[in-house]
């Protein structure tokens, strides 16, 4: 195979399979990066999808190591022959899977450095009891910490819980978004006075959301005279069980299941709340982009979620994992005028601040050029 000479190219290894929050997040990287000129990008795939297909629109090259038809070793010459072709000096993984293989193949390739992106905390615990995900687990820790350069973290919390695991390799670069080209394109729309309440979740129907919980909320709330809608924007494994609850309660007629919207700002901009009830969550860009459009938001006080919304004073925060708990600071928030719309004018300021897309571009920009440009550094 002909190798091509470009200098300064950094390479994403990502699954590619959902059109979720990782996912969003390396594609909006890419673009920025992209339009900085100052490396060239490639990527690898473990799956074709709206990822795959929004990189290649960029004019990045995309290879695919289709995890549905090759194995572990198929997959890695995958990876391999990418970095050969294009030189890869710098490659980059955002998942345990992608971390293991992209180490892997990036050796046999010969590249010289390597880091990764923590997105979030693990959905499960890792148990002496499911031994094959513990040994896995175990192995992705020790790649990273003996075979990549740099972890990056996108909250403080997941800054603080991988420091001890990767010492003296973790970088907190938080999630971003582009506030301007979100405010200009998906304007928030006006609601009237008296409009059924629109209350929205975004994401995967999975167990970490906990739905089931904003789906008691909603009823627990137009029970207590608070007429509401609950709208679910996502799918996942869990679909059917959650419409099963929905019914069960007896408000079918106040749930939507829009499922899968692309892009969500179409059902974010209607929303009079957004509700996010995770059991933990990383850094969400959901939640980035309702404080860009000034939508209010009801969080969980877990994982990156507090610094969002910067401890309450961009939102409102809830500490008990019960519809008891959101109902009451739901109904606080739908009903405190002055207070949601001075909090709404600092949720936008701190995502333009703290969240934008050029600060954040910029560092990742400064640590790659530690690798792939004059680096007082030594590759392991």
């Amino acid at each position: 195979m002909k190798a091509m000479n470009i200098p300064g190219v950094v390479t994403h290894v990502v699954s590619g399979d959902l059109w979720a929050g990782a996912e969003v997040q390396v594609f909006s990287l890419c673009r920025a990066l992209k339009a900085s000129n100052e490396l060239n990008l490639t990527a690898i795939v473990f799956n074709e999808g709206i990822l795959s297909q929004k990189l290649r629109e960029l004019g990045i090259p995309v290879d695919l190591a289709d995890e549905s038809r090759l194995n572990a070793l198929q997959m890695i010459q995958v990876i391999r022959d990418h970095c050969r072709k294009y030189q890869t000096q710098l490659l980059h993984t955002h998942g345990f899977k992608e971390n293991i293989l992209g180490i892997v193949g990036k050796d046999l390739a010969h590249v010289p450095y390597s880091v990764r992106t923590v997105h979030g905390n693990p959905e499960s615990a890792f148990k002496l009891s499911a031994p094959h995900k513990w040994l896995i687990h175990k192995l992705d820790h020790f790649l990273g910490r003996f075979r990549q350069q740099a972890v990056v973290a996108v909250s403080t919390q997941l800054e603080e819980r991988l420091s001890p695991v990767f010492p003296g390799k973790v970088h907190k670069i938080f999630n971003f978004v582009d506030v301007e080209a979100i405010r200009a394109q998906w304007p928030k729309l006006v609601r009237q006075a008296g409009e059924t309440k629109r209350l929205g979740i975004i994401g995967r129907l999975t167990p970490v959301k906990r739905v089931d919980l904003f789906i008691k909320t909603i009823a627990l709330l137009n029970r207590t005279g608070e007429n509401c809608r609950g709208i679910i924007i996502g799918t996942g494994p869990l679909d059917s069980e959650l419409r099963e609850l929905a019914e069960s309660l007896g408000v079918t007629t106040k749930i939507e299941f829009r499922g899968f919207v692309n892009p969500a700002f179409t059902e974010l901009r209607t929303l009079d709340a957004l509700l996010m009830t995770s059991d933990h969550e990383g850094l969400p860009l959901t939640l980035l982009e309702a404080l860009s459009l000034e939508i209010p938001v009801i969080g969980h006080r877990v994982g990156g979620i507090p610094e969002v919304l910067d401890q309450g004073a961009c939102g409102w925060l809830v500490d008990e994992q019960t519809p008891e708990a959101y109902a009451s600071v739901t109904s606080m928030a739908l009903n405190a005028c002055e207070e949601r719309a001075r909090k709404c004018q600092r949720g936008l300021a701190h995502a333009t601040g703290i969240f934008g897309k050029q600060s954040n571009t910029e560092k990742y920009l400064g640590l790659y050029n530690r690798y792939t440009g004059l680096s007082e550094f030594e590759a392991t």
